[in-house]
């Protein structure tokens, strides 16, 4: 255990552990309820274009300058739960404003009811991202380095099982009561606001990891330096930037399915409660592996599988034909995807040092986040533009576009150097045989000190 980790006790860890699995569902219907297609579907219902849609993603993204803020206040002492405690309560405080949109707006007319949803939503972001950074730091030094994948495929799959009972029990809500109009809407997001609260408040009883003292050479622009000369971190951003650049075609499936081929929500919600599903079983699976392999091989195979599904869409010009193929081809996605997102989780916090680590942490995102917060937007015009070039094109040519960004994020991920991680080739001739033993045992080694036992107790709060 780290010598940060060693200031708290093994009870304290364990139930930060406990609490952040809690914190996990209570998140996953906050999110489920505000986010999505439901705030796609809300933008639509106030009169959104492509554009608008595509701002909507844009925006937000470029809020990811703020984490700079989060660390320049972290490393000059401010404490990291009250600041991810304070920001998460603004964050979910704000949906309030953007449930009276269509009532304080009314008198704008249907653009600038669009436009302050842009601007709510863009704060609302904001906050997140602050809160976001600050927790990013603080569980870094909370939970022990080596069982960080399981901790984080755990993680994802107590979200991924509340997340999809709620995409779909909510999009069953909303094709029953689409003749309120828009006022279901603020019924959903009430709803949501009511479980954000729970999960910001659940961050008061956690324990704070304290942070080293800093010294007098290393201030804030010191660890900006540092972050840059840090090799495999700029490495990671460029895996995780181009991968991002798939965003070019996120916030407009949701417009292709609800409103040019008129999918219900329940129909919609299923394509993703595919994913979640299977992102569920994947995620303990893959956590397993990524403390077995290490963080590149579990990358790099998962990455390899799922490049060609994107390309699936060039064929997808029904309601019928999505429902046959891309609803199957989305639980393979989920339960592959699942391994990508505890590689990255995990490999983050092995390339960044405790000290200085949420200055590294907010470069690094807002290297990644800039490099593809143009993209939504690039991808409303997209289809039009190719159009008067005499292109026959629609929504799709963004989706299929997506593998290229997954090739382009291998060519990176080959690059990154991980101690002691075994060879990709050696996980992918044994992925047979694991997805049949159901994965593999967490820890490569024996332990057997006083240190090692206390470790052992907060694995089995990691893994239950």
């Amino acid at each position: 255990m780290s010598e940060l980790a060693r200031a708290l006790s093994t009870d304290q860890v364990r139930k930060a552990v406990k609490l952040t699995y809690a914190q996990a569902m209570l998140g996953s219907i906050y999110m489920a309820s505000t986010g999505g297609m439901f705030l796609i579907g809300y933008a639509l219902q106030l009169g959104a274009s492509n554009v608008q849609i595509g701002l909507m993603s844009t925006l937000p993204m470029l809020c990811i300058v703020f984490q700079l803020v989060s660390a320049a206040l972290v490393e000059r002492g401010v404490g990291r739960r009250k600041l991810t405690v304070v920001c998460s309560l603004v964050n979910v405080l704000l949906w309030g404003l953007i449930i009276l949109i269509p009532y304080a707006g009314a008198h704008l007319g249907g653009s600038g009811r669009v436009w302050m949803l842009l601007c709510i939503v863009t704060l609302v972001t904001l906050f997140g991202f602050v809160a976001g950074n600050a927790r990013s730091s603080w569980i870094g030094d909370l939970i022990p380095g080596r069982y960080r994948g399981t901790f984080f495929g755990r993680l994802g799959m107590y979200g991924s099982i509340i997340g999809t009972i709620f995409a779909l029990t909510e999009g069953t809500f909303l094709d029953h009561v689409k003749t309120m109009g828009i006022g279901a809407f603020s019924v959903l997001f009430g709803f949501g606001m009511l479980f954000g609260l729970a999960n910001a408040l659940l961050f008061v009883p956690q324990a704070e990891a304290p942070l080293d003292a800093p010294k007098e050479s290393e201030g804030f622009w010191h660890h900006v330096r540092q972050t840059f000369a840090n090799r495999q971190l700029m490495i990671m951003a460029g895996v995780v930037g181009v991968w991002s650049m798939q965003s070019i075609a996120g916030p407009f499936y949701a417009v292709y399915a609800l409103r040019d081929l008129k999918m219900p929500f329940l129909g919609f919600g299923l394509l993703n409660a595919a994913a979640m599903l299977t992102g569920l079983l994947g995620a303990p699976f893959w956590g397993r592996l990524v403390d077995r392999y290490g963080c590149r091989p579990v990358l790099m195979t998962c990455a390899l599988i799922i490049a060609p599904f994107p390309l699936a869409w060039a064929f997808m010009t029904t309601p019928l034909r999505i429902y046959s193929t891309i609803i199957p081809l989305n639980a393979v996605a989920g339960f592959i995807g699942a391994g990508i997102m505890v590689s990255l989780n995990t490999l983050i916090y092995k390339v960044t040092p405790s000290a200085g680590r949420s200055v590294q942490l907010a470069i690094y995102s807002v290297i990644v986040v800039l490099v593809a917060a143009p993209l939504p937007t690039l991808g409303g015009y997209l289809p039009d533009l190719l159009k008067r070039m005499g292109i026959d094109a629609d929504m799709r040519v963004l989706f299929c576009s997506q593998t290229i960004f997954i090739i382009g994020a291998l060519f990176f991920a080959r690059m990154i150097r991980e101690p002691k991680a075994r060879p990709a080739g050696e996980l992918m001739r044994k992925l047979p045989e694991h997805l049949l033993n159901r994965g593999a045992r967490a820890l490569p080694v024996e332990v057997a000190d006083d240190a090692a036992m206390e470790e052992e107790a907060v694995l089995e709060a990691v893994e239950r």
